[in-house]
């Protein structure tokens, strides 16, 4: 009896998971765990931030980037692949991406470990990686994403997908620049980049052939955009679809404690601490900075975070380094008063989520219009390109004795993290839905990718133009005609007059 009992037990269980195997592979909710292959030539550190946040939210990721390249210091879980070779320093961008393209698809232990992964899907930005990563991602099967930060790579990675249309609300002239400016990027990166790029592919992978496809095909298998920036600090593009995806400060978490030692060095300066994130070559600044501040235990202490483990010269009591702490543990650091950085677009998205006030020691145009962004927001000060001991003390003392740039921050704040859905969330539903809608996509907008899109607002230039051009061809008809007239008139007399006198 206990036997009967016990087979028809087994033969339940057998049953009830042969039912749930069928009910699972009929469902197209159903799918293997997906893996993501991340990959960046450059903005490696940013790019590693994705990869991290990806493995936190249950994708397996590794990450491919060129040898000796920064990365997040606290990555957990992700795999890294780093390609070997060697390059001038002095070589173009552009050079320096096609040799890491030509390590990575050349490189056959590199090809085996990916063929082990079997990528779901292939993360990359679009700009000096496309001609190389788009036909290769197609060669090993995986899902296409682009992954775009800052100005240049965002304006190129729209122009190639069509996923939105440019807006601006500069004058026509800038607009006019800006828009050459963007054109010649393109042009070059075509010339100096994809072409050579594709011809690599043709060279290693023997059983592909990179001249069935342009780029503009490989486009058209690209069905996620993902944005790493955010419209709290520009908003430059208008979505035609929405699989343009904003995930800027996806990585974006509260403060851990600091190391122990740091803790005990900065809790001794009673009036805060200044977080510096500027590169090496500022040292001699910041240490200007330091011993500008007021001292002692009623004074304020520097943090900076560096790569550099001892000062080039004698360094103030006041002034501390680190490398290996994370650097939003810094900026959202109860202490910290203001953060001194560069002002990059990831950088920013840290400071503004911390609420912490932002003076910008700008490298490019595009870190300037961060800092405008800064002082538009009420959270920063602008140095006006005036990057002096002097002027950076004030500017602190400005910030720490006016309570509006913090309260400004803990509003600019709020308005981040008050959002009905994180860009975490964005991130991770998206490539779920991509890996389950693959090979069965839904263009949620009527506009096709391949027709060319114009506004209202072009037409009525148009009309107006041709107005214009109008209204100036009848004034110069009439005024033409007019002349003629005249000089008809004028000329007649004179005509009348030779004529009696040849008489």
């Amino acid at each position: 009896m206990l036997n009967n009992k016990s087979n028809m037990l087994i033969i339940l269980m057998i049953n009830l998971s042969l039912i749930f195997i069928d009910l699972s592979s009929a469902s197209s909710m159903f799918l293997p765990p997906k893996t993501a292959l991340v990959i960046g030539f450059e903005e490696t550190y940013d790019i590693s931030l994705l990869a991290n946040s990806l493995t936190d939210n249950g994708i397996s990721s590794t990450l491919i980037i060129p040898n000796g390249y920064d990365i997040y210091e606290h990555l957990v879980e992700v795999d890294v692949i780093k390609l070997n070779f060697t390059i001038d320093k002095t070589s173009t961008i552009e050079a320096k991406a096609l040799k890491a393209c030509e390590s990575l698809i050349s490189d056959e232990k590199i090809l085996k470990t990916i063929g082990e992964i079997q990528p779901t899907f292939v993360i990359f930005p679009a700009l000096r990686h496309d001609g190389c990563l788009l036909p290769w991602t197609k060669y090993i099967g995986s899902i296409p994403v682009i992954w775009s930060l800052g100005i240049e790579e965002e304006h190129y990675a729209m122009e190639k997908t069509k996923f939105g249309i440019p807006i601006s609300t500069d004058g026509i002239y800038d607009r006019f620049w800006e828009n050459i400016h963007h054109k010649t990027i393109i042009g070059r990166s075509k010339n100096n980049y994809i072409t050579p790029a594709m011809n690599l592919i043709k060279k290693y992978i023997k059983n592909y052939e990179a001249n069935q496809d342009n780029i503009d095909d490989l486009y058209s298998n690209v069905e996620l955009l993902f944005w790493a920036g955010d419209s709290i600090l520009r908003n430059s593009f208008a979505s035609l679809t929405q699989r343009f995806v904003e995930t800027g400060c996806h990585h974006c978490r509260g403060p851990k404690p600091l190391p122990d030692d740091l803790q005990k060095s900065l809790i001794d300066f009673r009036l805060g601490t200044i977080v510096v994130l500027l590169d090496e070559t500022y040292a001699e600044l910041i240490k200007g900075v330091a011993r500008q501040l007021p001292q002692g235990r009623q004074g304020q202490a520097i943090i900076w975070k560096t790569k550099l483990t001892k000062f080039p010269t004698e360094k103030p009591d006041n002034l501390f380094l680190h490398s290996n702490v994370d650097r939003q543990d810094l900026i959202g650091y109860s202490r910290t008063r203001v953060l001194l950085c560069h002002c990059k677009d990831t950088e920013f998205l840290e400071a503004i989520y911390h609420g912490t006030p932002i003076i910008c020691v700008a490298k490019n145009p595009y870190d300037m219009l961060n800092d405008k962004r800064a002082v538009k927001l009420g959270m920063g000060i602008s140095l006006a390109n005036e990057y002096t001991v002097e002027k950076i003390i004030d500017t602190i003392a400005n910030i720490h004795d006016n309570k509006n740039y913090r309260e400004a921050g803990r509003m600019v704040s709020q308005s981040i993290r008050d959002r009905p859905i994180p860009s975490t969330d964005k991130l991770i539903f998206w490539l779920d839905w991509i890996a389950r809608n693959d090979k069965n996509i839904i263009e949620f907008s009527a506009i096709d990718r391949a027709t060319s899109v114009k506004t209202f607002a072009e037409d009525v230039q148009l009309y107006i133009g041709i107005l214009i051009g109008a209204l100036f061809g009848i004034l110069f008809a009439t005024t033409s005609a007019l002349s003629w007239y005249l000089q008809k008139k004028t000329n007649k007399p004179t005509r009348m007059k030779l004529k009696r006198h040849n008489k």
